[in-house]
């Protein structure tokens, strides 16, 4: 006896709800652990940890949306790439280490590499924004779980931008360092959140133009900030 259309198509969103959460964790732990130090590594693990988390969340979206949400995680990685590129590193250790020196990146100058790593790291919390508008959560525990995806995300772009420079300093500093650090997070958090809820509530081709602007915006920074350093 064959199964029913209505069973086959049941078996089926059951078993994308099934990959998709596997692989949302999967990509928050990766993340997770490069990001907070338990784990030492390059910035494109953390990309490759925020392509995991795609993937599962495009498994819940139509191909417009999941298009959509794939342009925006290759605005959010190449913004990563200009943070690299500014202090000539790869390794988020050696990352964390130069701006625990010098300062954040986006504060140090030269002027004209301070404005190209300022414009990349927004063109990112804007992708971010449009990255978290869909699938939007349906229910509490969905809810938390986004929430979360969306701390990951905000602390990925502070971790590389905006990284407290006495994080590594004595204790004291440390301390009011990581608060710091949290609070930033937490804001840069509730601006994504914020743009995602009137993003889903938009016309769709609201988030192509910004993913359009974005991409420009990531593209002419690295053009300025190779000629500045």
């Amino acid at each position: 006896m064959k199964p029913s259309p209505a069973d086959t198509s049941s078996f089926q969103a059951s078993a994308a709800s099934a990959f998709s959460v596997a692989a949302r964790a999967g990509g928050t732990i990766i993340c997770l652990g490069y990001l907070i130090g338990l784990v030492q590594g390059p910035v494109v693990s953390v990309v490759g940890g925020l392509a995991l988390i795609t993937f599962g969340r495009n498994l819940l979206l139509d191909h417009r949306s999941a298009a959509v949400s794939g342009a925006a995680l290759a605005v959010i990685a190449a913004a990563m790439g200009i943070a690299a590129l500014r202090w000539g590193a790869l390794d988020l250790g050696e990352l964390r280490g130069v701006q625990s020196v010098l300062g954040p990146t986006v504060l140090v100058g030269p002027l004209e590499a301070s404005v190209a790593t300022s414009a990349a790291g927004v063109a990112a919390v804007i992708a971010l924004a449009v990255w978290m508008s869909k699938p939007w959560p349906a229910s509490k525990v969905l809810f938390a779980w986004w929430a979360t995806e969306a701390a990951v995300g905000s602390l990925a772009l502070i971790t590389l931008f905006l990284q407290p420079a006495a994080l590594f300093g004595n204790a004291s500093q440390g301390i009011a360092a990581a608060l710091g650090w949290v609070g930033g997070t937490l804001l840069v958090g509730a601006a994504v959140a914020g743009g995602g809820w009137l993003l889903r509530r938009a016309p769709e081709i609201v988030p192509i133009v910004l993913m359009g602007a974005s991409g420009a915006a990531v593209a002419a920074s690295a053009a300025v900030l190779v000629t500045a350093l």
